[in-house]
């Protein structure tokens, strides 16, 4: 069994002198898979520095839904938002094993890119319709499905419905303890909240910037746990013999 205080205590060690770059790393995919939230901002409101009279002034525009601007929204979340997620997933494995390249936030679009959308886009919507059907089913999903983006970024060819099964037996019977890793950051993004609170007042790109810059300070700390969560039961299944290693793209495929 892993121990969480553990996996935290690597994470550290695989930070100590990389955090600057995993930050910046965390920083680009924040800001540019914000930009999904940014397209469904109304764009006809005539922002000022007050928040009560930017909250009245969106109330009374007509609000985007799923019209032109939402559906770009939701495009780019799925054509943008999610390569990104695998691309941050396969920075911090290879920062596990000391290899800093920031480019590989950018490897979701040059490998597999196809593949990798399609992946993703199925395995969130699984979980978006479970949390349609209640909460608690939505939350175990989400544990269940959460290894998908790393493993797609170390094996982007892989397709979704096996990504998703080996994510399955991946967190079989530790869903609880996963949770509570993910629960034990929630005190570091409380307190990076605070000065965002303060940031309210200012025109929503420029909060939008400010908010991201202070919350991605967490965002290496949270991400480097995961990934060393990752690489402990990646290596627990292969031993097993449940998956091979390579479809982890761990080693050439014997002919």
């Amino acid at each position: 069994m892993w121990n969480r205080a553990i996996l935290k205590s690597n994470a550290r060690v695989a930070l100590t002198g990389r955090y600057w770059t995993a930050y910046a790393a965390c920083v680009i995919a924040g800001l540019l898979s914000g930009l999904f939230s940014f397209l469904q901002q109304p764009f006809t409101a005539r922002y000022t520095t007050s928040t009560a009279n930017v909250v009245m002034q969106t109330l009374e525009q007509p609000q985007p839904g799923w019209n032109g601007t939402g559906f770009l929204a939701a495009l780019f979340w799925i054509f943008v938002g999610l390569p990104l997620m695998v691309g941050l997933s396969r920075f911090f494995v290879q920062n596990r094993f000391g290899v800093t390249d920031i480019r590989a936030v950018f490897s979701g679009f040059r490998r597999c890119y196809g593949n990798t959308v399609g992946a993703m886009f199925v395995t969130k919507l699984f979980i978006i319709l479970w949390t349609f059907l209640l909460i608690v089913p939505g939350i175990i999903k989400s544990l269940e499905y959460c290894m998908v983006p790393f493993i797609l970024s170390d094996n982007p060819s892989m397709p979704g419905s096996r990504a998703r099964q080996i994510s399955s037996m991946m967190t079989a019977g530790e869903k609880g303890s996963i949770f509570v890793l993910g629960l034990s950051f929630i005190g570091w993004f409380a307190l990076v909240s605070v000065p965002c609170s303060f940031f309210l007042n200012y025109l929503w790109p420029v909060s939008f910037f400010l908010s991201t810059v202070v919350i991605e300070f967490v965002v290496p700390y949270w991400k480097a746990s995961f990934a060393e969560l990752y690489v402990f039961q990646r290596d627990r299944i292969i031993q097993s013999g449940m998956v091979r290693p390579e479809e982890f793209g761990l080693v050439t495929p014997s002919v």
